[in-house]
Formats: structure tokens, sequence, C-alpha cells
């Protein structure tokens, strides 16, 4: 695949994925990498159209009765323009488009979801002129979604919407990045399933996926994947099952009960700039000597998957890791309210800011 995923057409490179089409085991790219400089093998090519094919194992994938509804949709000139939106029309929905041309500068912006960047969808769901809103990003492997009374919906509450969703038909645990919310954890408990944790990135959630049989895998960015179609992100089949489980019960009803059953929970970033030659020393202090307490709620114990995780009374959590595409230290932080919230990050800025100079 050539894609430049959710940025700017600048950042175009060449993804590998195998035939099974989860993402490529390490190896596998490193074994590619070293060969990049190979001139003397030869090649061929041919044009191939698997769109009719592909809009027919989505429908495949997901049972969706979508008669009647009215969903707007944002391709963002990304590649999900006529295969999302061919997608939904093919399961009963009328489609409203938008930024649905052949536009390869993506229109001058990222195309990148968030509800800024997605204002004209949000604008046609809050004037009631849709029942939801669906928006891919520049090569449709993410979805982010607008709802009546709830407005473009945090990735982490969707993950959750959708296992509680496909746990009405079927049963298996749920994988998620240690970055994403822990909300999902509170309805894979309720139906005596597991979450399992990975690294961020979606590889690490594929391969979780397939040593758990998963249902569902996802990340905080608004990646998602099932286990019944495909270990690997997949914007399309995930924008079907979100319509689905809104066409049978409206998403903001179905958010209302998961925060009164297993909320609230809230979660914000921020980031600490450090250059790449230094995060691995900065990590190192964080991880060698840990704080016991952090913005005066004690550390019940940590954990090192993918950075460094702490866990706090009162069920709330910070995670410190680098940035694999930025010259940055991520931080998140996860709790019952937005206070408490900006409380940890605020303080685990100030402790991180100090080993990065």
């Amino acid at each position: 695949m050539v894609t430049a995923s959710h940025n700017p057409p600048g950042y175009n490179g060449v993804k590998f994925i195998p035939t099974d089409g989860a993402p490529a085991p390490q190896a596998e790219t490193d074994d590619i990498e070293s060969r990049l400089g190979d001139t003397a093998a030869g090649g061929a090519f041919e044009r191939r159209n698997f769109r009719e094919s592909y809009v027919e194992a989505v429908l495949g994938a997901v049972d969706a009765d979508l008669t009647g509804r009215t969903i707007a949709y944002d391709a963002m000139h990304g590649s999900g323009r006529g295969v999302t939106d061919r997608v939904l029309e093919a399961a009963g929905a009328t489609v409203h488009r938008h930024r649905c041309e052949h536009e390869p500068a993506f229109g001058g912006t990222a195309p990148n979801p968030g509800p800024e960047r997605a204002a004209g969808l949000v604008e046609a769901v809050t004037s009631g002129a849709v029942d939801l809103g669906i928006v891919n990003d520049g090569d449709a492997d993410r979805v982010g979604l607008v709802a009546p009374g709830v407005g473009y919906l945090d990735e982490s509450l969707v993950l959750a919407v959708l296992y509680e969703f496909l746990l009405e038909r079927a049963t298996g645990d749920a994988v998620r990045t240690v970055s994403t919310s822990s909300l999902v954890d509170g309805v894979a408990a309720a139906a005596g399933r597991a979450v399992h944790e990975t690294p961020v990135g979606f590889k690490w959630v594929a391969e979780a996926m397939a040593e758990t049989d998963a249902l569902i895998g996802g990340e905080e960015s608004g990646g998602y994947g099932l286990g019944s179609h495909l270990r690997n992100k997949d914007g399309v089949v995930t924008a079907l099952l979100a319509a689905a489980a809104d066409a049978e019960r409206p998403l903001a009803e179905r958010i209302r009960e998961l925060r009164a059953s297993h909320g609230p929970v809230l979660q914000d970033r921020t980031s600490v700039p450090c250059p790449d030659d230094r995060k691995a020393t900065a990590m190192e202090a964080l991880v060698g000597d840990p704080p016991e307490r952090v913005a005066g709620r004690a550390v019940t114990r940590h954990e090192t998957v993918d950075g460094l995780k702490l866990y706090l009374e009162g069920g709330a959590w910070v995670l410190v890791r680098p940035s694999g595409t930025e010259p940055k230290l991520r931080i998140y932080a996860e709790a019952t309210d937005a206070e408490t919230v900006g409380e940890l990050l605020s303080d685990a800025h100030e402790r991180v800011e100090g080993l990065t100079s």
C-alpha cells in the first residue's frame, strides 16, 4: 500500500501487508528494509479492481439493516470515498457525502479525523439533518463517529460501545493498547471476559487478537479491528458496525448506559518536547526511579509494557511513553473527573520536563 495514513501527502510511504491482511511482523519489515538498495530484482504489476468484492465482504462480516437511516459520510478526500459510502448505501442507508471528491492533496489539510477537522459533519448531525455522522482518515483504516446528543465520540468510548454491541451476539475477549481508556475493561468484566493490554501500535494489537481469539481490538487513535473479519484496523467495516449498533439502539442511549454502569471515565494527554537522542535516557531515568505519588495520589503499582504506566489509588492512571514518530514524550492520564485528569497531567508534565533537557 502507498499511503500517508492520516498525515499530509508529503508523508507518503510504502506499507507492506502480508497475505492474511494483518500488520506485518517486525522481522518481515526488517527483512524488506534490508533489501531496499537491491535494484537487481525484477517485478511486474497488474491493475485489479477489488472494490465490489470488498464491499460484499464487509456486508458479509456485519449483519446490518440501515433501511430508513440517513447517514452523513466524510471521506476527507481519502480512499474511503466510493467504498464506505457504498457499503452504507448497500445496507439500506441514505448517504449524504462530504469531501468525497478526488483530491490528492486532501484539500490542503491532513486527513486526520477529529471534531475540529470534521466540523461539517458535526453540523450536519447537530442540525438534525442526519441520524449519524461517520468520517474516515486518509487511508480509511480509522473511523470517527458523530452522534445526536453526544457530538464527536471519544475514540476509547467507541471501542467500549462496539465491544458491548458485539457481546450481545457473541462471546470473546478484547484487546487494547496501553494508552487506551480502561472503560472497555468494565464492559469485559461485566461479561466475564478479559481485556489484553499491548504496546502502542496495531501490530501488537493484531498479535494479541490472534493469541486470544478476541472479538475486537482497538487503540485510542480510532483504529479498530474485528476478529471475525480482519486482524487489522479497518475503518470501513467499523463504520458499518457502528451504524448497525446505532440503528438497533441509538449510540447516545448506549453511551448513557455505559457511563452509568462503568464510568465516568475521562482521559486526556499532553506532550513534552524531547530530542530523539534523549528519549531513551529520559525514560530510563523515569523507569529506574518511578514516583511514589502523582498529584498527591499514591502509586499502587506500575507497568512497563510501553513506557511507564502508573496506577494510582482510586482507579486513575498516568502513562509516559516516547513517541514513535515525533521528538516528544507522550503523557496520558485517566480519572473519573476532568479536574483530576488535569492535575495528573500537570504533575507528570513537570516531572518529565526535568528529564528531557
